[in-house]
């Protein structure tokens, strides 16, 4: 029996009794998939219609429920700055922060997923430790109302832990093994104790050298290692000690992974286009005490201070191949002490017993302590003398993560104190090359790990022939340059060729909860500025960010801390100004089963489409339950010659490009209305 159509509605929707799993009181179990899918859905006849010939169908009627959606493409981004605001006065070369690049995944989110993701890729990005993972992004609701989101970034403040006894890791700089347990037979670091094992040496054979890579040392107040140095000596054989050489420093998260050895480039766990000096070290540290106590006497033996960096001429320009270590002078300067720290006053045999690395802020320093844990003797502090040539680089973030490398003749040294924001060795994890050959390091994965600068290198030609692991997006790279890269355009990163320069280094302290004062800062929007301006003042150089309008700040190119709340210095939350921008889908009806068609030009084919719903309702609305009610209605020839029978319809609502979208929920209620010409 067929019921016979000359002209008719026909009232469809994908919810249907007879697929629903209910319990007892009648309340669904399951969600709407499949064939109830809200934008893709069936609907049986049980008594077939017979469709007249030449008949035609038209939309009567639409109801949906559009969720809040996001559809993110590969160019939505953002930059997340932790450093001195440029505002209107300063460039990114005069600070030491560079911003990091956070970009969102391709995809369709809803609001609660989209502020999972954003949260995930803050906390994922390769930061300094002083804001590492410290980031959360919630759905701001008010009476239920969605209205933006509340983003959260924060700093450690003085949440410092000892962790000297736990420093057991370590790698070695030269020894072909790396990666390998134990990686070198030539020293040994346990429990903070650094020994060197096997044949006695110097500090310059390059053999008796590690890292310990478990926790870094980090921006901030109270951060520090304090070594006991009475252990670096030797018996004089007659009942005395004699002092043994070392050198003592931290180092930016370096590894090995080229065995290019022109001009000692890469050499040691060097940064690229390190140049290596023998009289001084084989090995490249940032910041650097070296004592060589040649042999032994009191005459000999003189305590001097390196860091790794490069020079620049009277005009302020980078010296092409000055990236060594150069010797920063700590005696005969206002402030001072008046000469060098030699065997008479260090070891075992003289009154300081501990070296001890702290910073402040931005700023590394270096001190002796008597013994007993007596005064302290500053030796680099800007407070007592902030010559450029006379106290250490600020720490850029490059060096916002630095671990202990020591380097000893014989005997060893104790780590007494490490003050460190890491609790566990997963806190913020240190690069590693594995499975590469063991001669030539050649190959292998190269484990990216937390910290800025071993993202960086996994951009450059130390692994051209590496895998990558870890790797996250690059505010830096620009194609196949980087641009303002810390180590030469950062301030106060080159020290003066000529070292009688009056010039004098900044540094930015701690504010009053112990953090560096530094401010968060979220770059939403390009920051070029007009043409009749400098171009690099106030720029962050952001013409990849475009996430305002989706996160709810659509007048706002550059949030910083003075549009959120501002809590013990150290954290800021902010809150969307406006509700933010969601996606509508351009949706099309689409019945796919019948002998219609329509033409799709986006398409250039053949189509099945058949209306478009509206963006928005008659009373402004783009979300929830939506009911549109066609009152020009558009007839389709279903190009019918003879009658049919009609047993089931298969409706669609797809996008422009005839995908089924992704954006409904609920009930979808779609009224055709058939009839013949």
């Amino acid at each position: 029996m067929y019921e016979i159509i000359k002209m008719s509605l026909i009232f469809t929707s994908n919810t249907q009794d007879d697929y629903k799993d209910l319990d007892s009181t009648g309340r669904q179990l399951n969600s709407r998939i499949g064939i109830e899918n809200p934008a893709d859905y069936h609907n049986h006849l049980t008594s077939p219609l017979e469709v007249k010939p030449n008949s035609q169908i038209a939309v009567q009627s639409v109801k949906i429920s559009r969720n809040q959606i996001y559809e993110i493409t590969d160019s939505t981004q953002m930059l997340y700055y932790h450093g001195e605001d440029l505002g209107t006065t300063k460039k990114l070369e005069d600070t030491t922060s560079r911003p990091t690049l956070i970009s969102l995944p391709r995809g369709t989110y809803d609001r609660g997923e989209f502020a999972t993701e954003i949260e995930s890729q803050l906390n994922s990005a390769c930061l300094p430790p002083a804001v590492f993972q410290n980031f959360k992004v919630n759905v701001s609701l008010v009476d239920n109302d969605f209205k933006g989101f509340q983003i959260n970034a924060s700093q450690h403040g003085t949440a410092f832990t000892d962790k000297n006894a736990s420093l057991s890791t370590s790698i070695s700089d030269i020894s072909a093994s790396i990666g390998s347990t134990p990686p070198s037979d030539n020293f040994t670091l346990s429990a903070g104790t650094f020994t060197r094992t096997g044949a006695t040496g110097t500090i310059l054979d390059g053999l008796c050298c590690g890292i310990g890579t478990d926790f870094p040392l980090a921006i901030g107040e109270n951060a520090c290692m304090t070594v006991d140095l009475r252990g670096a000596s030797y018996s004089d054989g007659e009942g005395g000690f004699v002092n043994s050489s070392w050198a003592i420093g931290l180092t930016r998260p370096t590894l090995q992974t080229s065995t290019d050895s022109s001009r000692g480039k890469n050499h040691g766990n060097a940064p690229l286009n390190f140049i290596k000096q023998n009289s001084i070290s084989p090995h490249y540290y940032d910041y650097v005490a070296i004592f060589d106590a040649e042999d032994g006497s009191s005459a000999s033996g003189i305590l001097k201070l390196y860091q790794g960096c490069q020079e620049r001429d009277g005009e302020g320009a980078l010296i092409p191949n000055s990236f060594k270590l150069h010797e920063i002078d700590y005696t005969g300067g206002t402030g001072q002490i008046a000469k060098s720290i030699s065997n008479a006053s260090i070891n075992a045999s003289g009154e300081y017993h501990n070296l001890r690395w702290s910073f402040d802020g931005d700023e590394v320093r270096l001190s002796l302590l008597k013994t007993g844990g007596g005064s302290e003797l500053m030796l680099i502090d800007s407070q007592q003398n902030a010559s450029t040539v006379r106290v250490f680089k600020p720490m850029t973030d490059f060096t916002s993560a630095l671990y202990p490398k020591i380097c000893l003749s014989q005997g060893s040294v104790e780590i007494t104190h490490y003050d460190t924001y890491s609790v566990a060795t997963t806190d913020y994890v240190y690069p590693s090359l594995t499975g590469a050959d063991s001669t030539t390091l050649d190959g292998g994965t190269y484990n990216v790990g937390s910290s800025p600068y071993a993202n960086y290198v996994s951009r450059t030609s130390l692994v051209k022939d590496k895998n990558v692991s870890g790797q996250q997006p690059s505010w830096a790279q620009r194609g196949l340059a980087f641009i303002f890269p810390p180590d030469s355009t950062c301030r106060d990163q080159l020290i003066p060729f000529d070292r009688a320069s009056q010039e004098l280094s900044t540094f930015v302290g701690v504010n009053a909860s112990g953090g560096v004062a530094y401010k968060h800062t979220l770059i939403l929007e390009d920051t070029t500025p007009p043409e009749h301006r400098d171009q690099e003042i106030g720029n962050y150089f952001s013409s990849m960010c475009d996430i305002s309008r989706y996160i709810g700040f659509p007048d706002i190119s550059v949030l910083d801390q003075s549009y959120g709340t501002v809590t013990h210095h150290n954290m800021i939350t902010w809150e969307s100004t406006d509700v933010p921008e969601f996606r509508v889908n351009s949706a099309f009806v689409r019945i796919s089963n019948l002998n219609h068609r329509t033409y799709n030009s986006c398409k250039n084919s053949v189509s099945k489409m058949m209306y478009m719903i509206p963006r928005f309702t008659n009373d402004g609305k783009q979300f929830g339950d939506l009911f549109f009610e066609v009152s020009e209605k558009t007839y389709i020839d279903l190009n019918n010659t003879d009658s049919f029978n009609l047993n089931q319809l298969q409706i669609q609502i797809v996008d422009k490009n005839e995908r089924v979208v992704d954006d409904l929920h609920g009930d979808t209620i779609i009224v055709f209305h058939i009839k013949q010409k």
